[in-house]
Parts: structure tokens; sequence; C-alpha cells
């Protein structure tokens, strides 16, 4: 009887406060983002009973502060490879430090480590070269789609097929228009470079949601300008009949292992 091969993940850490999903197979682990310090994600993957001991790669997104913090101290910590796309690299390289080994991305370039493939992606957001990620192992994937302010063909497509999904559900645009933050702040959240509102949301999950869809993450959640409930509500009336999982990805502490 052949047996599945593991693939699960934790979401670490989701907001702006800091960024950080793992993800393990029975040969390989990594890190998408390392966006809190050294010492709280060492901490977040103790709730879920894992340590960096054996980490193979670092797959950085973008430039933008939530998403790296930990990067440098953690890549020279335990030697594991980061990858970024160069746009990435020249944003970030005065502020991390010294990277010991680092590899470039290119969308639409697969990498692979250990029994992983990743696909990077481009996507709408204003950092220079930003990407997200479709993870494969064994014939099960993980689509990864945050820190984006609009959906694509390229979008879809990258996330279509997934065993579970992590996606942004960054705010409710009646929230953002009526709360504290400033005009440009707001447009630039509402923007076609900036993040996904509870609606875009739904509408990316109606586009790829499937009958064998286990599990489906919301990422991003803005404190200020978002509410679980109408976050939730929305994104299960997208999903109609699936049976997937809902999982709200939080700030203060990791997801319980979701496994695919």
């Amino acid at each position: 009887m052949e047996v599945s091969p593991i693939l699960r993940f934790s979401v670490l850490s989701s907001g702006s406060g800091g960024n950080a999903i793992y993800i393990e197979s029975s040969q390989t682990r990594i890190l998408l983002d390392a966006g809190l310090s050294f010492r709280e994600l060492s901490t977040r993957m103790a709730q879920v009973d894992a340590d960096f001991s054996s980490l193979d790669a670092v797959f950085v997104t973008h430039e933008h502060s939530d998403h790296w913090k930990g990067l440098g101290p953690l890549a020279r910590k335990t030697g594991a490879t980061v990858y970024s796309t160069e746009g990435t690299l020249n944003g970030i390289q005065e502020r991390v430090g010294k990277l010991p080994k680092w590899k470039q991305l290119k969308a639409g370039r697969p990498q692979i480590v250990g029994d992983l493939l990743i696909e990077p992606y481009a996507t709408p957001h204003d950092a220079r070269e930003s990407v997200a990620f479709a993870v494969h192992c064994g014939g099960k994937k993980i689509g990864h789609a945050t820190d984006l302010g609009t959906i694509n063909s390229t979008v879809v497509d990258h996330l279509s097929g997934s065993d579970a999904l992590l996606i942004e559900a960054n705010h409710d645009v009646d929230m953002l228009m009526a709360g504290p933050y400033t005009w440009p702040l707001k447009q630039r959240i509402k923007s076609p470079v900036g993040h996904l509102s509870n609606e875009v949301c739904g509408e990316l999950l109606a586009k790829v949601a499937h009958s064998r869809l286990k599990a489906a993450v919301l990422m991003h959640l803005s404190e200020t300008n978002n509410c679980v409930d109408i976050a939730e509500i929305t994104a299960r009336q997208a999903l109609g009949s699936c049976p997937a999982e809902m999982v709200i990805a939080r700030q203060d502490q990791a997801t319980p292992f979701i496994s695919v």
C-alpha cells in the first residue's frame, strides 16, 4: 500500500506586525517569510513543537520589513539558504546584513528544495519584484496569495487545484474608509497594488475552490480595519458547498499544524 507523503504547515504569524509560514514535508523544512525577530520565530516554532535545527530554506516574498525582520539572524544561525528576487534583495540587503547563502528567485521559475517544488509567481503589490508561492510535494499543493492588491489570471492559475489555500483577507472596505488611517494610507491599501479586501478574497476563493480543498486560511487580517466574523462569513459564502476547514491566521500565535 502506497503511503502519502507528509506535507503540513503552520502559519507562525500573519499581519502587519510580522509574517511567517512554516512548511515541512518528509524530507524538507522551509519558511515563507521571516517577519518576526529570531527569538519570536523560535517561540512560535516551539508552540507547534518544532525548531529550526534542520531548516533548509527561507523564501522571502518582498522587501517590506514585516516579511524579513528576523531573516538575517535566522539565516546566520541556521545556515538556511535564502531565496528572493533580486529586487527584494536590493531592498533589504543593507538592513538585513550578510546572508551566508542566497539564491535568486524569478517569477515563473520553480525551485526544488529536497522533495518540495516551490513556484514563485509575480504579485501586484507596491514592492520591487514581489512574489507569492505555490508549494508542491508528492501530488499535494499549498497555494499562497498575500500582499497583493488585485487578482489576475496569474494568481488564479497558481492557486487552482490547491489542497490548502492561504489567502489574504486584509480589510473590510467600509471599516477601512471610516477608520482612523490617513487618506493616503487608505488609498494605498485599497489600490491595485495594496491589499485584498474581504470581498475580493471571496471572489478569489470562489474562482479556485473545489470539492477536494482541505483548508482555507484567511491571512493578514487588519486589527484596525477588519472583523474576524465578517471576514469568515464572506469567505464561507464564497466557498459555497466546499467542505474545506476554515482557519483564521493570527498575529499573536501560531496556528496548529494543518496537514494536506
